[in-house]
């Protein structure tokens, strides 16, 4: 099962590079997810991949971190549900009014939690 960690881990990672790479795209892809109904495929997503990493927390090198990190893909996928629309548009404008500096540092933030994944898979 750490076979997922490692997937989930470098699916981040991945994501991440790109827009760090790009950061201009970010607005376009929070636009396309927050202003349709994208965002119950996204809120779905979440759900899965934190099925996944709670599922699979006992075959890696850090479970405790990694089953709490589940349990937050959880809550986040099911916050996407339950907050309501007007609230995470504005927390989505929010994010694209980031220079692209600050938005280079969340996605460096992001990196991170993808190569720790990794790790925690590999160690």
């Amino acid at each position: 099962m750490w076979q997922w960690v490692l997937l989930i881990g470098a699916l981040i990672c991945a994501i991440s590079l790109f827009l760090i790479l790009r950061p201009a795209q970010l607005p376009g892809l929070l636009d396309r997810v927050f202003g349709s109904r994208w965002l119950y495929a996204a809120a779905l997503v979440r759900l899965l991949l934190g099925a996944a990493l709670i599922a699979a927390a006992p075959g890696v090198a850090f479970p405790g971190a990694v089953e709490l990190c589940g349990w937050l893909f959880v809550l986040g996928g099911l916050g996407l549900v339950v907050i309501p629309a007007p609230l995470l548009r504005r927390i989505a404008d929010w994010f694209s009014a980031l220079s692209p500096l600050a938005t280079r540092l969340w996605l460096i933030l992001a990196l991170s939690f993808g190569l720790f994944l990794v790790y925690a898979a590999l160690a």
